[in-house]
């Protein structure tokens, strides 16, 4: 895009008066040259030097070339010829000249006006910019090499297509956006490709040109912090900031997902309740830090053993939950099994290296029985479970619905 306000910016005012003089000057020796006074017209050639003069030298230097010029037609070219004269058509042509003259100024000066803070927005360096005509870049602010990394001369003349990090996500804008429509401005999300390969979020708006079809305006704003907050802001929200495992209210809004799709297709979905044993003897007797290490311990053994596709949850102090889908009764109990077998053999040792926790667990299991059942009752099912195996001895697994179930063959103590 062509800046013309050049002159207007790096000259300082005496400067900016001396051109519009000049443009003053050209004015009169075109007048004397090409028109004579014989002609008529005696302001036609500095009506030029006037929109010149407001346009590219300001306001002031504008306004001084228009009162010069009325006085230059009125004394040269108006009879009688050098010097001034109040007669009646002297002064109605000098009173149209100064009313012709000020709405000149007038509307310069506001276009002037508009074309900087229409520079100011289009050439910042946050912002990207870029005019597009049938998808190909024929301009482009500083702020697009900025955010991709290209120069601008590499820019102008590529097809945006070069710049999409998913080709299907080309197609899709093109689809859903074209052809832009007058005053329904296009806007989405999604990542743009660096001059390095590396990928960068954007958010797009688009307005067409209303005098152009083919041609219209983009900005173009880097959100990839804003990406990221929301990336971590979002694992803060579905995680367990100690352990790592899923949070509560993602577990639960998954599991609800998952038994809907079990009920739906038949298919066998279990429930663990898993409970640390003497954990608050773990806190009293070493301490909190050690309290914590033993939950994180859990989470990571709990992990080894359970599949890609299953979900853990820590649900608050030493509880933890774990959905097991397309696992019916007796494969959720093998896994109970492994899973406290696994803890009870393991050792955790402490930070301070003189000691180290042997930890157990307690095990509450539910199956779905019915379709008319809801997430609700399979934690209600697992939690009686647990009781029943907390009560019975710890350090066991206890299946709803049973009497007992798979007594533990281990000292009850953790220490």
């Amino acid at each position: 895009m062509v800046n013309f306000n050049y002159t207007h910016y790096k000259l300082q005012p005496i400067y900016r008066f001396s051109v519009a003089l000049i443009f003053f000057a050209l004015a009169l020796i075109s007048r004397f040259t090409f028109l004579t006074h014989a002609t008529g017209g005696p302001f036609v050639t500095f009506y030029p030097a006037i929109i010149l003069s407001f346009y590219f030298c300001g306001t002031f230097p504008g306004a001084m070339v228009a009162v010069l010029s009325g006085l230059a037609g009125s004394y040269y070219f108006i009879p009688p010829y050098n010097q001034f004269s109040g007669h009646i058509h002297i002064s109605n042509a000098i009173i149209f000249f100064s009313i012709t003259s000020t709405l000149i100024g007038f509307f310069i000066s506001r276009l002037h006006r508009y074309i900087e803070e229409t520079n100011v927005i289009l050439n910042n360096e946050m912002i990207g910019s870029m005019m597009l005509r049938d998808r190909k870049i024929i301009w482009c602010n500083k702020a697009m090499s900025t955010i991709l990394g290209y120069t601008q001369s590499e820019l102008l003349g590529s097809s945006t297509k070069m710049l999409f990090a998913d080709e299907a996500m080309y197609e899709t804008v093109g689809r859903n956006a074209y052809p832009l429509k007058s005053g329904a401005p296009y806007r989405t999300q999604f990542e743009m490709k660096k001059v390095d390969g590396h990928k960068v979020w954007i958010e797009i708006s688009g307005a067409a040109i209303p005098y152009d079809s083919g041609l219209s305006l983009w900005l173009v704003n880097d959100i990839s912090k804003l990406k990221a907050l929301e990336e971590e802001l979002k694992h803060q929200i579905d995680h367990d900031f100690l352990t790592g495992l899923r949070s509560r209210a993602w577990f639960m809004e998954q599991a609800t997902i998952e038994l809907h799709r079990a009920s739906r297709f038949n298919t066998p979905l279990s429930l663990l309740m898993l409970d640390i044993d003497f954990f608050k003897l773990v806190n009293d007797t070493y301490g909190h830090q050690a309290g914590d290490i033993a939950l994180k311990s859990v989470a990571q053994f709990m992990q080894k053993i359970l599949r890609d596709f299953d979900m853990c949850a820590r649900m608050g102090g030493e509880e933890f939950m774990i959905l097991l889908p397309q696992t019916n009764q007796d494969k959720a109990l093998e896994v109970a099994e492994r899973i406290r077998l696994f803890i009870q053999n393991t050792q955790v040792p402490l930070p301070t290296g003189e000691s180290s926790l042997q930890l157990t667990v307690s095990i509450g299991l539910s199956s779905l029985s019915s379709k008319e059942d809801n997430i609700d009752d399979l934690i209600n099912k697992a939690d009686k479970a647990l009781y029943q195996a907390k009560h019975t001895g710890r350090n066991r697994v206890c299946v709803a619905g049973l009497p007992d179930s798979q007594p533990s063959d281990s000292q009850e103590t953790v220490l």
